[in-house]
């Protein structure tokens, strides 16, 4: 039972960090948003995060959240997993900053400090200071000998002498072969919060309805969100999940034997945001090819972002010189 760490190694001319256990194999782009693009779990051989299916590039110049719409975010989204930072959805403004989709964080290059590099434990810290805002984070992602799990662990620090409002969302994104029609998703929560922008084709649910988790009666019958429809029926949807017994979740396949499970504090977030593109994303970049689902725990809702969130009470403030913190563990493990 042993690990490993370098840092020696670059993709698509990104600096590269990968961590490495008897379990899983973790690839982080340190050179773009720190962003976990993947998270093998070698007992099934299976990369449990979403790969995305267009040509993305990385960022020129170490681009910040330029006023582009969502394509500051999608021209340079590879699939996985990012940190958002200080606005969730968008396009927004706050505090005189224009803020692109999803923000700043996951498009700027971010320093790497190995901190722990030992057969029983490896860690790195990525740390990066925002252009746009007055945010320090510092992000270290660890993994520990005979354990299937990734501990995230972020410091968000206001380095500003005023107070601002932000939002704070853990861009996860499961993808195939993990997720499919015979998965399930398990999340202990009670509510279901339709986004009320949603306005695609192939959205099963109301904008803005709200529904008891996990049935939604719609005048074409119930929908289960705990399960996952086939590409051809070709669903998008977006809700928010709310009222939280823990703050966990999980995604189990039983034709890998292989299950997900998400731990994250739900003090903090306390919003889950499921995003449904089950083939039914039409638009630039996807082009109906990607199968995955999003569960983004976050500290705000809705997806227009960090001005209706300030509007709406949800979302977070932090003075001058405060810090705010959050740890997420993802685990991989046979199907119970």
């Amino acid at each position: 039972m042993t690990c490993s760490v370098t840092d020696e190694y670059q993709r698509k001319g990104v600096d590269t960090v990968f961590l490495e256990n008897d379990h899983l194999r973790v690839e982080v782009l340190a050179g773009k948003g720190s962003d976990i693009t993947e998270i093998r779990d070698k007992r099934t051989d299976t990369n449990v995060l979403f790969e995305a299916p267009h040509e993305w590039r990385p960022p020129a110049g170490g681009s910040v959240g330029a006023p582009d719409g969502a394509f500051s975010f999608l021209d340079h989204y590879p699939g996985g997993w990012q940190t958002v930072l200080p606005a969730a959805g968008g396009p927004t403004s706050a505090a005189g900053a224009t803020l692109a989709l999803h923000g700043e964080s996951s498009l700027v290059p971010w320093d790497t400090r190995i901190t722990a590099d030992t057969q029983e434990r490896v860690a790195v810290e990525f740390s990066t200071t925002l252009t746009r805002y007055p945010f320090k984070i510092d992000r270290e992602m660890a993994l520990s000998a005979g354990e299937s799990a990734l501990t995230v662990t972020e410091t968000v620090t206001n380095e500003g002498a005023v107070s601002v409002h932000y939002s704070w969302l853990q861009h996860i994104a499961l993808g195939e072969p993990l997720v499919g029609p015979t998965a399930t998703l398990d999340v202990p929560c009670e509510t279901v919060l339709v986004d009320p922008d949603q306005t695609t084709e192939h959205a099963r649910l109301s904008p803005g309805e709200t529904y008891d988790w996990p049935f939604c009666e719609t005048p074409e019958g119930a929908v289960d969100l705990r399960e996952f429809p086939p590409h051809a029926e070709r669903v998008h949807d977006l809700v928010a999940l709310a009222d939280f017994s823990e703050g966990r979740y999980s995604v189990s396949n039983p034709d890998l034997d292989l299950g997900v499970t998400v731990n994250f504090p739900e003090s903090l977030y306390k919003y889950l945001w499921y995003w449904q593109p089950f083939g039914g994303f039409d638009e630039a970049p996807f082009f109906g090819r990607n199968y995955n689902v999003g569960l983004e725990p976050c500290t705000s809702i809705p997806n227009a972002g960090l001005t209706d969130a300030i509007e709406n009470l949800t979302a977070e403030s932090l003075g001058p010189g405060d810090r705010q913190q959050s740890s997420v563990t993802l685990s991989t493990h046979p199907v119970e």
